[in-house]
């Protein structure tokens, strides 16, 4: 029988709606979690299981490879990220999952600010545009002047901010170490940034919850594999739109068990946001080249 090969673009974009469907789960499930456990215990328990799936996987499959040196950058990333995590399990535990979604696809947009601010990357008019677009779909969704405004409401927006710090030092360790060892020590630094405020108001997780701590972790770690096998398969551009199929799939997780609507402000703010980050990407594809 004849074996049918398939585009790099479809293994692209399928590996990358794996990676949509992991972040839509973990968000239902730090939802979940955050009624008995607070978002500092959340996190690190989060980091730590997903650092257990991946240490003896890249022990055993790239030993060479967890061996870096630029840890300057690493803490900065891990510190990043902390922060941004943080802000999205607040954000969840606070406000529909669908608007914390939403602001979340802002974050390659947040990419390229600082890119241009510390990776001195050259950023042109059509991208600046795009980032303003981007805060644009924001404010829609946020709705300042028009809804009750608290911390919650910016927790998706912040989370993004961070994950752009984070990314940008992603984009600029790939030039010299290897993808699994920036995931790995992502969260192995992230570890003992989170332990000190999680044994601080630490609860101990009863067993009903186990199943789901670890569901997280591996999700999260799933995640990250799913993503760098699509960015391995095709363009960041060409993938990307699968990323944004987060936004459906976590309001459909959210309406489905925690009977969550979102409002009907989230989904043009959204759509504009995403817009905005595709055409970033393709305009840095076009760059690139």
């Amino acid at each position: 029988m004849k074996k049918i090969a398939m585009a790099p673009a479809v293994i692209g974009l399928l590996w990358m709606s794996g990676t949509a469907v992991c972040y839509a789960a973990s968000y239902v499930i730090m939802r979940l979690l955050s009624d008995e456990m607070s978002i500092y215990v959340i996190t690190f328990l989060r980091s730590t299981i997903a650092c257990l799936f991946l240490g003896p996987w890249m022990l055993a499959i790239r030993p060479s490879a967890i061996r870096v040196s630029r840890w300057r950058l690493y803490w900065v990333r891990a510190l990043a990220t902390y922060a941004a995590m943080m802000c999205t399990v607040y954000g969840i535990a606070h406000v529909a999952i669908a608007d914390v979604t939403a602001l979340l696809l802002a974050s390659p947009l947040f990419t390229v600010l600082f890119a241009a601010l510390f990776l001195k990357e050259r950023v042109g008019i059509h991208r600046w545009a795009a980032l303003m677009a981007g805060i644009v779909g924001a404010l829609i969704i946020i709705r300042p002047g028009f809804a009750v405004i608290t911390f919650a409401s910016f927790a998706g927006l912040f989370s993004a901010f961070g994950y752009g710090i984070a990314n940008a030092g992603t984009k600029a360790l790939t030039s010299t170490d290897h993808p699994d060892a920036i995931a790995f020590w992502m969260y192995a630094l992230i570890i003992p940034i989170s332990a000190g405020p999680a044994i601080w108001t630490w609860t101990t997780p009863g067993w009903n919850h186990v199943p789901l701590i670890i569901l997280l972790g591996l999700l999260t770690m799933l995640s990250q594999y799913c993503m760098a096998r699509a960015f391995r398969a095709a363009d960041t551009s060409v993938v990307l739109p699968a990323h944004y199929l987060q936004m459906p799939f976590a309001a459909g997780l959210a309406f489905l068990v925690l009977a969550q609507v979102p409002s009907v402000w989230v989904w043009p703010g959204a759509f504009i946001i995403a817009v905005s980050a595709y055409y970033t990407a393709v305009r840095e594809r076009k760059n690139s080249r």
